[in-house]
């Protein structure tokens, strides 16, 4: 499985506003030929079904999309064939899916039907009592993701007194004038998706840059402390590019959706992405970069007055983001003993004939594809 053959994001993602869905991004009705949606409850092999049909694609030469679940980093919660107009997704809570165009395009897939009911109903105490936990640890993560929210817009505000946007301002309207002389209107409408690059996941913050970056010639690294512009900035890059009629990526922030993180224009070859922790990423030799240090706009001597409460914002916020993470962590663990008992009482054999039938229709796809070229 290499690189060039893998693209990883998140379609979902813990953040300061609860559980927050991309998944609408993953397929796209319009072009996409069909999206099977995978029900099922947990450990019953939607994410290892997810990632054998990824393999099998992959070994027979496609170009694959992989999108991981922020509550469990190793699972899949969807999957991507661009090319062939497939995708598969995890349609159960938090992000519960159903069919828009039932059978035409969307599917259900039931891998319910491939377990025992009997040797779950024994265990219906013990399953209930598990299942309330779990939800018990998120909503205390995400109190204090909310918590945290908080204490970066205490950040945000102090940093914002020592700014002179009028210099960000200059910054944008140079980037912005070099993007409309090196991409004339395309005179069509150009298609937006949104995604996570990254996550507030059992392991801490994660990210996936180096795939979203990956064969990208140009990357602007936006610099600066939270409230000198940096998603100001990038939500501009957005609107220009989307008003020539180009295709555009928007990488939203894992722990504030309201706000970019990166943004990807394909027609350029160029990304333009923040260069502050947790967005830490090593790029292929040869990527020209450039970096724009935002805090150069900022009052050194208004910035000292503010440095005490700068600082403790900061722990504060780092402080409960650690407590969210330690908490999504306990749910992870409390979810493998959820998946127990629904495993021990799988028929995977019948889930194995059904990643076999998965697999048949989407090499039909290809061979129809083929055929109509």
């Amino acid at each position: 499985m290499t690189s060039q053959q893998t693209k990883r994001f998140f379609a979902g993602g813990n953040t300061a506003f609860g559980f927050y869905s991309l998944f609408h991004y993953i397929a796209d009705p319009d072009t996409g030929r069909q999206l099977l949606v995978i029900k099922g409850g947990p450990g019953t092999g939607k994410s290892t079904l997810m990632k054998q049909v990824g393999s099998r694609m992959i070994r027979e030469g496609y170009m694959v999309e992989m999108f991981h679940c922020s509550s469990d980093q190793d699972s899949l919660d969807g999957l991507s064939v661009p090319v062939l107009g497939f995708a598969m997704v995890d349609g159960t809570a938090p992000h519960v899916i159903d069919p828009k165009i039932p059978g035409a395009y969307d599917e259900i897939i039931n891998l319910g039907t491939c377990w025992d009911t009997g040797s779950l109903r024994p265990h219906k105490k013990e399953i209930a009592a598990v299942i309330r936990q779990n939800n018990d640890f998120f909503v205390q993560a995400y109190q204090y993701l909310k918590e945290a929210y908080a204490a970066m817009e205490k950040c945000r505000y102090l940093m914002s007194q020592a700014m002179d946007y009028h210099g960000v301002t200059l910054t944008t309207n140079r980037l912005l004038a070099e993007i409309k002389s090196r991409l004339p209107p395309s005179g069509r409408m150009g298609k937006e998706r949104h995604l996570f690059a990254g996550a507030i996941t059992p392991g801490g913050l994660l990210n996936f840059y180096p795939s979203v970056v990956n064969g990208i010639q140009t990357v602007y690294h936006l610099a600066g402390d939270p409230g000198t512009g940096k998603s100001f900035l990038l939500k501009q890059v957005f609107a220009t590019v989307k008003s020539l009629g180009h295709d555009t990526e928007v990488y939203r922030c894992a722990f504030d959706p309201g706000r970019f993180d990166a943004v990807v224009v394909p027609a350029l070859g160029t990304a333009f992405v923040k260069a502050t922790y947790p967005h830490g990423f090593t790029l292929p030799a040869g990527t020209e970069q450039h970096t724009l240090p935002l805090s150069r706009h900022s009052r050194p001597a208004v910035l000292k007055t503010s440095s005490r409460e700068r600082a403790e914002a900061h722990e504060r916020f780092w402080r409960l983001v650690g407590k969210a993470v330690e908490l999504i962590g306990k749910s992870r663990q409390n979810h493998d003993q959820l998946e127990s008992y629904y495993i021990r009482a799988m028929d995977f054999e019948r889930v194995a004939a059904v990643r076999e039938k998965i697999i048949q229709d989407a090499f039909k796809l290809a061979e129809n594809s083929r055929t109509a070229v």
